[in-house]
């Protein structure tokens, strides 16, 4: 039996670009719309790949990303993380307490409420993260090599602007 050609990624944005317009939508809202999302998808499963490497779930990198965009002496509550994490807070103490085996995050007393636990990227866990962003960076390098700098500027000027439209509008 012959093996059927897969078909190319750009052969598949165009019939769904076509897909849509043939059913009444506009061609070029679709075409911006259909290609950041099947980037946005394919990055996706890159990222989903490389998380299985490097043995951290798309949560427990929420997390990680969370505390590392903190200043050095700043710490979150568990509940404080698991809502700028998205993460359920019922899910929450397992999963610090598998990132703490790792050396990731450290759970200390806050000394201002003993009450309260606070929780921090130890200095592996900024390491492990650090060295994530980098090697992201050559694939998200990759990705844009086909765009001059200035093209990729452009583009990221007006994606920011979609961005800031959506937080506008309240979408």
């Amino acid at each position: 039996m012959a093996r059927q050609k897969k078909r190319s990624e750009q052969a598949e944005y165009r019939e769904a670009v076509a897909a849509y317009v043939a059913m009444g939508a506009d061609e070029s809202v679709q075409r911006v719309i259909t290609a950041v999302h099947r980037l946005s998808k394919r990055l996706d499963q890159w990222y989903d790949r490389q998380l299985a490497d490097l043995d951290v779930s798309t949560r427990e990198w929420s997390v990680l990303t969370e505390l590392a965009r903190l200043a050095d002496e700043e710490a979150m509550t568990p509940s404080a993380l698991a809502e700028a994490a998205d993460v359920s807070p019922s899910s929450m103490t397992g999963r610090l307490d598998r990132m703490v085996q790792r050396g990731l995050v450290t759970r200390e007393p806050d000394p201002a409420n003993r009450t309260r636990v606070l929780v921090r990227l130890s200095d592996h866990g900024y390491e492990f993260y650090a060295t994530a962003i980098q090697e992201s960076n050559v694939i998200e390098s990759d990705v844009l090599s086909p765009l001059p700098a200035k093209q990729r500027n452009d583009l990221a000027a007006l994606l920011e602007s979609l961005i800031s439209h959506l937080d506008e509008a309240g979408l």
